[in-house]
């Protein structure tokens, strides 16, 4: 349904009379209601008000109700919108046709207002059912791709992922970066200061990343002390940027246990495409995890960006 509690309800003719006359009957049964006299208001009004079902009348000017119900029903982005094709008594031919294209149900503009009041109020219960399926599947598929403690994507979402947008920056001749991030010292934190201390550092780490990237970046969990960071369209120099930036951030966080702040460091391996010794998505990868192990040798709190031979990279050396 639409956010408010009240159904919204799109009527779509050319007819002010029949606009009127149907926009009158749905206020009147408390529904909220808006208007379009063609095919190409109908469609702006769909994107602009997310009506809950259309009354779409079938003959009018320019784009006409068949074509405008076909487009609806195509687009996987509207969701389940009930659409009820508004015909006169003897167009049979586009009753059938309007239902051939996916709409939900017919009526003649003539019909008898109760009848036509059950036939929305039937949809919008089929609606309302859709909409709990789609929100309960959409749960269940979010949680099966992430990490529960820390609400960022876990390694199963990655597989998937990686191997997309290697293809995408191959397609196009977009660059790919790889960040692989691991936590230095965990067994000695844990050790020390406990489980309970340790899984909210995982937890303000994950915070740390989602700041430190973009809104179109993956961010994942790959292991327990483990992430990754997939950069779309971000060449090596952006890479270390977004790198020094997330290294930065974590010298700064007051990672705090009884008032007192514990140091916290992270080792990071960065692989990047285009790179003659980069082929697949596996490669990328790989290289990013070389990067990380080189960058774990020689740490803590280094950052290693793969190339020929490693470059290491501290920011702090900057100053």
């Amino acid at each position: 349904m639409s956010q408010s509690n009240k159904p919204k309800i799109l009527i779509v003719d050319d007819d002010q009379q029949v606009l009127d006359r149907f926009g009158g009957l749905l206020l009147q049964e408390g529904y909220g209601v808006v208007k379009a006299c063609d095919g190409n208001e109908a469609l702006s009004q769909v994107r602009k008000e997310s009506p809950d079902l259309v009354l779409l009348d079938v003959i009018m000017p320019g784009l006409d109700g068949l074509e405008v119900c076909r487009i609806l029903k195509a687009k996987k982005s509207f969701g389940f919108l009930p659409i009820i094709i508004l015909t006169s008594k003897s167009d049979m031919e586009s009753r059938v046709q309007g239902l051939k294209l996916g709409a939900d149900d017919y009526m003649t503009k003539s019909a008898d207002s109760r009848e036509l009041l059950a036939r929305i109020e039937a949809l919008l219960r089929i609606k309302q059912l859709q909409d709990r399926i789609t929100t309960s599947l959409k749960e269940v598929e979010d949680q099966s791709v992430t990490d529960k403690l820390t609400g960022l994507y876990n390694v199963r979402y990655l597989e998937s992922r990686l191997k997309d947008e290697f293809k995408r920056a191959e397609r196009y001749s977009e660059p790919l970066s790889c960040i692989v991030i691991k936590i230095d010292k965990f067994d000695e934190l844990s050790e020390e200061h406990g489980r309970e201390f340790i899984e909210e550092v995982l937890k303000d780490f994950a915070e740390i990343l989602r700041s430190g990237t973009r809104e179109f970046d993956i961010v994942v969990r790959s292991k327990e002390i483990e992430f990754v960071i997939l950069l779309p369209r971000t060449h090596f120099t952006g890479s270390l940027s977004v790198a020094t930036r997330i290294w930065q951030s974590v010298q700064d966080f007051p990672f705090m246990k009884i008032g007192q702040k514990v140091n916290v460091y992270v080792s990071m391996g960065v692989a990047f495409f285009p790179n003659k010794d980069v082929s697949s998505a596996e490669t990328l990868m790989n290289q990013a995890h070389q990067a990380l192990g080189k960058a774990a040798e020689a740490g803590p709190n280094q950052i290693c960006l793969y190339q020929h031979t490693a470059y290491f990279y501290r920011p702090d050396m900057d100053k």
